[in-house]
């Protein structure tokens, strides 16, 4: 989690750059381990001779698919190919903002934001609450899955609210404020507009107009800066998090996985959100954003109290951060169940390796 070169970042904002490559760093290993497990592939079966027949005769898979009538499994293969493609690009992007953000190039970081946040996020979104329709509609028009095309910010609010109660996070998160926060160009809480006169010198939108003598973002003083960057860790935290809970929602439905691995991860956002609260400036401070720091409280005193251990204090938040240690911990526990990840990760690098692997010719 650690980047090396020169931070500008004041001191006070680095928990919440923290917390944002703690997001980003999960995303990562979630996508390299299903990549490595392979939970990104599926066979599909022919059910009678004519359905082999059929594939002899189509020039590809999914003119099979159509003249099968298999629609289901053409939705299944397509999004088990698009969810890690457009998750990496998602990764991307996010990782480049958080560089940039760190280096005080801040143009840069709010003009990358857009497309992961507005974009990749509604795609992730449709793939996770409507897999049927995102199938079709990649499969016969691929420009109404655009996030321009999703109607107005009623809309967004409704998907991410579907996406909310899959994810069981309702208590926590608020889908009008993630809409406002990613589309509502006319609200100045939202990265829509501030991302857009970002990427653009000049701005007509009535809400984000640029002002008579001046560029957007161009003659941005230290001062701004410092504004730019206490809106950006005021929110993208949150964001991240609801990403990386949708991202882990999805990446079950392909493969189980660990319940020990999810809770210890948990415990770690958990504890470095808390560790990230007090640091929020004050004219960013918002009730959603609140009620999310309490909720996030709330489940991590009651996994601690429910596996034994005491209610977390301050003290202990680093510790559970680093490595998801319960509060009081002996550290040999703490080792043994991080050793058991290193060991499941490296049998994991090895056995596909093995698979990898050219088969010995003859003749040698």
């Amino acid at each position: 989690m650690t980047t090396a070169g020169t931070t500008f970042l004041p001191d006070f904002l680095l928990p919440a750059h923290g917390l944002c490559l703690l997001n980003h760093d999960i995303l990562v290993e979630l996508l390299s381990s299903g990549e490595e497990h392979d939970i990104f592939s599926t066979g599909v079966e022919f059910r009678d001779e004519r359905e082999r027949k059929l594939l002899e005769e189509s020039a590809d898979i999914f003119e099979w698919f159509e003249r099968t009538g298999r629609t289901a499994d053409r939705n299944d293969v397509l999004r088990r190919t698009v969810f890690p493609a457009v998750l990496s690009d998602f990764l991307h992007f996010i990782f480049e903002a958080l560089e940039t953000s760190r280096k005080a190039k801040l143009t840069t970081t709010y003009a990358l934001l857009r497309k992961p946040l507005q974009d990749n996020l509604f795609l992730l979104e449709t793939i996770a609450t409507d897999v049927d329709r995102f199938g079709a509609q990649l499969a016969e028009n691929p420009l109404k899955l655009e996030a321009r095309t999703a109607g107005d910010r009623r809309a967004h609010t409704q998907r991410i609210a579907t996406a909310l109660q899959a994810l069981g996070e309702e208590d926590r998160l608020e889908p009008d404020f993630l809409a406002e926060v990613r589309y509502d160009k006319s609200s100045e809480d939202s990265f829509a507009g501030s991302s857009n006169m970002a990427l653009h010198l000049f701005t007509d939108h009535a809400a984000i107009r640029t002002e008579p003598l001046n560029v957007n973002f161009i003659f941005s003083d230290w001062e701004a800066k410092k504004t730019q960057w206490y809106y950006l860790y005021a929110r993208l935290p949150y964001l991240l998090f609801y990403a990386r809970r949708l991202v882990e929602h999805m990446c079950a439905t392909f493969a189980r996985t660990d319940r020990v691995y999810l809770a210890d991860i948990e415990r770690r956002v958990a504890a470095a959100t808390i560790l990230w609260a007090p640091n929020i400036e004050q004219s960013y401070r918002h009730p959603a954003i609140d009620r999310f720091i309490q909720a996030t409280r709330r489940r991590l005193d009651e996994e601690c109290r429910a596996a034994g251990y005491r209610k977390p204090e301050k003290s202990d938040l680093p510790r559970m951060r680093d490595s998801g240690a319960y509060p009081g911990e002996p550290r040999i526990e703490t080792q043994l169940r991080n050793g058991r990840y290193a060991v499941a990760a490296l049998a994991r690098r090895i056995g596909r390796a093995i698979r990898d692997r050219p088969h010995n010719r003859r003749g040698r």
